[in-house]
């Protein structure tokens, strides 16, 4: 038998460490943080990540987004749309607006100006917490600090720099999940270290009386050079830089298999800088879109000829082509009364059929978007119905930038595999029936943390207060027997019958004794 030696050297590098480089170690844990709604402010829900910042903690709820590479802080403030008379510098206005025409505003505040509203005073300083999910003071934080004013660091901030947003800084601040302690607890059954339940990282706050730059949300940088992300991967508190998105939980180093039926189409980030009526990371054809009035109606086109758009959680919009905004107005059978920069106002209540959005995309990619409240009303029905669909001027990236915002994003499951450097979108598992399955992303194998805490109360600590009980009544009791027989030999009566006393302690501690080995040999048998 003959054998044939070869040097390492000449083996192909990839096959050689192709196993390692598969097999990178997961730093954390998976963490899977709720997005849902949350009352920051009271009596008024925003859909978010429910975080905290600063010492003490004050509370925002942060929307995943794609826009900026840093997290956005939103300060709190009544000039986070527009600077308030008489401060208006209608230049400074035009130049920042000029680029992606950022002149728009919120159709809440619009409709309130509409009102007769006054844009001073505390009243819009309200408002601006419930449009950013917020408000952050930094003076009333002992961690708070601004690292720099406006410097050429700005420049790190593509999406800020374009539209020529510049009343802001960095700063670093104490960040934690409010969730985080719950939602490791739930899924590794201990107590996250004291070292890895928050940080201290680097964020963009907006200076005191700026506008906030035409941003829609309060966003979370997710882009693949996400300053938070790879803060929370430094300080082993994810698994990996990789994440996965739903409508209800932002999976970071995780994704969960079970969320998503079918394979996962791929984005290979863009360039944002390349074309300014796509400056976005995912960039996707829509080649069909259909209108369903109810699941149970066949579907009626609302473009003539496909057209590219950008995807964007961020976004909390849809942003579409005017023919397509005109056909869709045309088949609701409702009159409009009143078209926002981030939605549509139809006369009539919002009824009991769910209208479908079905986007079909180049690739094969086909998702239903449904949206609650379609169906004819009568002309005496009193009510709006509002339909997140605009044109883009305030909330997204533009007013001719096409864009498949969160209405969208809600019915897929978005990822970015940081080993493979691109995205993913598949259908969202809306079934009944659906099943968690959360696995590795970006990394291989979850490291195996110790159990510390029961969910649910032990057979351990129920017998343990009932021992307690007991011992301490059957120590009383003895007590009370010792000076029983000393008063006993001086001739003094059982007038407190402790001797009966005594006795049933004895019988119930023996009792006891039997139930104990009971319950311990079952909880064994069963494995508890």
């Amino acid at each position: 038998m003959r054998y044939l030696y070869l040097p390492l050297s000449t083996l192909p590098l990839t096959l050689v460490f192709a196993h390692a480089a598969s097999a990178a170690k997961c730093a954390a844990p998976a963490l899977a943080i709720p997005y849902r709604a949350t009352a920051i402010l009271p009596g008024v829900l925003t859909h978010g990540l429910s975080v905290q910042f600063g010492s003490p903690p004050q509370h925002i709820a942060l929307t995943p987004s794609l826009q900026l590479d840093s997290t956005f802080v939103p300060r709190l403030t009544a000039s986070c749309v527009r600077k308030p008379p008489p401060e208006t510098n209608a230049t400074q206005t035009q130049t920042q607006s000029a680029r992606r025409k950022r002149d728009g505003l919120p159709g809440r505040f619009q409709e309130d100006r509409g009102k007769g509203a006054n844009w001073t005073g505390l009243d819009w300083r309200v408002k601006c917490a419930e449009v950013y999910g917020g408000g952050f003071n930094p003076a009333l934080s002992t961690t708070f600090r601004d690292v720099n004013g406006v410097t050429e660091e700005q420049g790190a901030e593509p999406w800020l720099r374009d539209i020529g947003f510049n009343d802001w800084g960095f700063a670093t601040e104490e960040f934690a999940f409010t969730e985080y302690l719950d939602v490791y607890t739930r899924t590794t059954g201990a107590v996250p270290e004291p070292g890895k339940r928050n940080l201290t990282t680097r964020f963009v706050v907006p200076d005191e009386g700026a506008v906030f730059g035409g941003l829609g949300s309060s966003a979370l940088g997710l882009t693949p050079q996400s300053t938070l992300v790879q803060a929370l991967y430094e300080a082993e508190i994810v698994a990996s830089t990789s994440w996965s998105l739903t409508g209800s939980a932002l999976c970071l180093g995780c994704v969960d298999d079970g969320a998503h039926v079918g394979a996962f189409q791929t984005f290979k980030p863009a360039d944002r800088s390349k074309d300014a009526k796509l400056p976005c990371l995912i960039q996707a054809r829509v080649v069909a879109l259909n209108w369903h009035s109810s699941k149970e109606s066949e579907g009626a086109t609302l473009i003539e000829k496909p057209f590219m758009a950008c995807i964007d959680p961020g976004v909390e919009l849809l942003v579409l082509p005017e023919d397509a905004r005109k056909a869709f107005q045309g088949m609701v059978d409702r009159e409009v009364k009143a078209e926002y920069d981030d939605y549509v106002v139809f006369k009539g209540p919002p009824k009991e059929d769910v209208g479908i959005f079905t986007f079909k995309l180049d690739g094969g990619l086909e998702v239903n978007a449904t949206m609650p409240g379609a169906g004819k009303t009568g002309a005496e029905e009193k009510g709006e119905w509002r339909v997140p669909i605009g044109n883009g001027r305030w909330g997204a990236y533009g007013s001719e930038v096409w864009t498949l915002g969160k209405p969208f994003t809600d019915h897929v499951v978005l990822r970015w595999d940081s080993e493979a450097k691109e995205y993913g979108i598949a259908d969202l598992n809306e079934g009944p029936d659906r099943k968690e399955d959360i696995k590795p992303l970006g990394c291989d194998k979850f490291p195996i943390v110790e159990k510390s805490i029961t969910t649910t109360p032990g057979t351990g600590i129920i017998i343990g207060s009932v021992i307690g009980g007991f011992l301490g009544g059957f120590l009383f009791a003895s007590a009370a027997w010792w000076f029983y027989k000393r008063g006993a030999n001086d001739g003094i009566d059982d007038v407190w019958g402790v001797e009966s006393t005594i006795n049933s302690e004895r019988k119930a501690f023996s009792s006891l004794t039997v139930f104990i080995e009971r319950t311990h040999n079952g909880a064994t048998a069963g494995g508890g």
